[in-house]
């Protein structure tokens, strides 16, 4: 199915458009499954099958882009050196082969039909609510990829949901047992507080030069200051070239006239239909067992038309469609296998076709709705064909200047300026920028970059860095401007902060120790003067002022010797006494309260089984790890 995805180039779509599907796919780097292009060494092999350096370093540049997007300025790259996120990384695509492995074993299929209604569903392909054939082409096309290989990857999301669902049963867990749950999880405690602040006891430390002078000897690492150092570099983006390119309108309407097909929606139609799945091995007196089947349903939806969805819940095979009532969505002729095509643009609106054969079985097909062919007027596409034309012409132009930047700051390496004057680029100045890069080394901020920055050929022999791929389509080079070496600050400058820190951890145990023991003479039945807070009621769902730390303890004391005491410190070295003196039931659950708990119990239930089976796939798998595949490499 979807033939038409099929005819359209490669490439590569952005986690943006993926991430557009609503499929609880929890695994990373999908679209490495599928390519194993040539190229790199193999760092894993799962039971023989090779995961390769290109395939791990595509699933790591996914979670990059993933976590950029999500934390914005707060993002490290530095945070992907850390061989514990690359092995989980790595961990991810282990198990992506495993899942595919076993549903190839178990012989599970995606339907077309199936895939079709998912694309379908995606707003990213829609205009006003419906699939737009046009819309769809032009948004893999801006991403560089073909629908081809978007097919294949969402067929993977959807094999692998399937993998998971068998695990998805409702109501895993009694009604009683939830009920009981509740009973325990909803109960509240009446409690009183009492806290004891370092800032309580701020008067009572005592902070000497000697002792200051000991933790300054003893921690010196704290108080050096990291190597900086500041560059000039100049930047060359095949953007800004798109940008500074001409683009005249005779071009426009040239390539809109040779190019009319893709401007063009090609008439839609929408259906629905049951599907009585016929199996490739199936013999004849299964073929035929499922013919009658079709037929039979055949006569009963004719003569019940308006009864078309109940019927396509009930009987169709294709679980994907038969949840929305057999709707497969809008869809063009080439996007249907042949000889549902051929029968769904062969019937008028409203109209019900006899049982039709297709390699998964016989389809009774409904047609719902017809969308006439039209074409996108010149004016609504000129954006899109004059940016289309300047990354064509831009992306001829970028080799070769590409090429001239390249030499001219490796030849000319004691100065950027003649290449800024070739070029017409701008000397801009970094800011102060260490070893570790981050957020301060801006467009720099690259693993390649940073470690030619800070190379000996460019701190030492003070020339320029080579040209380097700072980001897909830029190349950057830069040049030493001013360093500071790496420096221990004088006692003086860090004296005030040492002092604040000692007396702050004297305070903090002095807190402590008081609690401690006023804790223990109030479980002796003594009152050590305690200042108490008024009775506050708290719950596990909402604990109020308590303390995360202090809530547990509150709900594990023996409620069988009230008032009991517990105390505890928080993080902040704020020591809290509490007493409980009362336990309040909660009112009994309703049914609806105890339906909701019971599934996302069940659902938790069954993410664990899941996680289970993954474990055991892994265990009962040959898995080999090259153990350089968690050195950070170039990414």
């Amino acid at each position: 199915m979807l033939d038409a995805i099929r005819e359209r180039s490669q490439g590569w779509l952005a986690k943006v458009i993926l991430g557009l599907i609503t499929i609880p796919f929890m695994l990373w780097g999908v679209e490495s499954y599928f390519d194993k292009s040539s190229g790199g060494d193999v760092v894993a092999k799962v039971n023989g099958d090779s995961i390769t350096r290109q395939e791990f370093d595509r699933a790591i540049k996914g979670q990059q882009q993933e976590m950029r997007a999500s934390m914005g300025a707060a993002y490290n790259p530095a945070l992907f050196d850390d061989p514990k996120i690359r092995q989980g990384v790595l961990d991810g695509l282990i198990s992506q082969h495993l899942l595919m492995a076993a549903a190839k074993q178990s012989r599970l299929v995606v339907s077309d039909a199936q895939l079709a209604a998912t694309i379908g569903a995606l707003p990213a392909f829609q205009e006003n609510g419906q699939f737009s054939q046009s819309r769809y082409d032009q948004v893999l096309r801006q991403q560089g990829m073909s629908v081809g290989e978007f097919e294949n990857r969402v067929r993977q999301e959807l094999l692998i949901n399937d993998m998971r669902s068998v695990f998805s049963v409702p109501n895993l867990v009694p009604p009683s047992v939830i009920a009981s749950f509740l009973q325990a999880y909803e109960q509240k405690r009446e409690i009183s507080l009492a806290t004891l602040t370092p800032a309580q006891f701020m008067a009572q430390t005592k902070v000497t030069s000697a002792d200051i002078q000991r933790w300054y000897d003893s921690h010196k690492a704290e108080y050096t200051l990291p190597a900086q150092a500041q560059f000039a570099f100049v930047v060359l983006s095949q953007t800004a070239i798109a940008n500074q390119t001409p683009v005249n309108e005779t071009a426009i309407q040239q390539y809109y006239q040779q190019n009319a097909s893709r401007f063009s929606e090609p008439e839609q139609r929408r259906a629905s239909h049951i599907l009585i799945a016929v199996g490739a091995g199936d013999d004849a007196q299964k073929r035929a067992a499922a013919k009658a089947k079709a037929e039979a349903i055949y006569q009963q939806v004719k003569a019940n038309p308006d009864k078309f969805a109940e019927f396509a819940k009930r009987d169709s095979s294709d679980a994907g469609s038969a949840a929305q009532g057999g709707d497969l969505g809008w869809f063009s002729r080439n996007s249907m296998v042949k000889a549902f095509s051929d029968a769904a643009f062969g019937l008028k609106e409203g109209q019900i076709s006899a049982p039709v054969l297709s390699e998964y079985g016989y389809h009774i097909i409904q047609l719902t709705g017809i969308k006439p062919a039209k074409v996108q007027p010149l004016a609504a596409v000129t954006a899109d064909i004059k940016t289309e034309l300047q990354n064509q012409q831009a992306g001829k132009q970028f080799a070769d200047i590409a090429d001239t930047f390249s030499n001219q700051v490796y030849e000319q390496s004691d100065t950027l300026e003649p290449v800024a004057k070739t070029l017409k680029l701008t000397v801009q100045t970094s800011g102060w920028i260490t070893r570790k890069g981050g957020q301060a080394a801006g467009i720099l901020n690259n693993p390649k970059m940073i470690s030619a920055l800070f190379s000996d050929d460019v701190l030492k022999n003070k020339r320029n860095t080579e040209a380097i791929e700072v980001s897909p389509g830029t190349l950057a080079s830069a040049r030493l401007l001013n360093y500071k070496p790496a420096a221990l600050q004088p006692l003086e400058t860090v004296r005030a902060a040492i002092e604040a820190q000692l007396k702050q951890t004297q305070a903090i145990a002095l807190a402590a120790k008081q609690g401690q023991a006023d804790l223990g003479q109030l479980r002796a039945g003594k009152e050590p003067g305690v200042k108490w807070s008024g009775f506050i009621n708290v719950s596990r769902q909402q604990p109020g002022a308590l303390p995360p730390v202090l809530l547990e303890p509150v709900f594990r004391v023996d409620v069988n010797a009230l008032p009991a005491y517990v105390g505890a410190a928080d993080a902040n070295g704020v020591y809290t006494l509490v007493r409980v003196t009362r336990v309040l039931p909660p009112v009994p659950a309703d049914a609806a309260k105890v339906k909701v708990v019971q599934n996302e119990l069940s659902q938790l239930m069954a993410q664990t089984d899941f996680s289970d089976y993954l474990t055991s796939l892994k265990n009962k798998a040959k898995i080999e790890i090259k153990k350089s595949a968690l050195d950070k490499q170039a990414q």
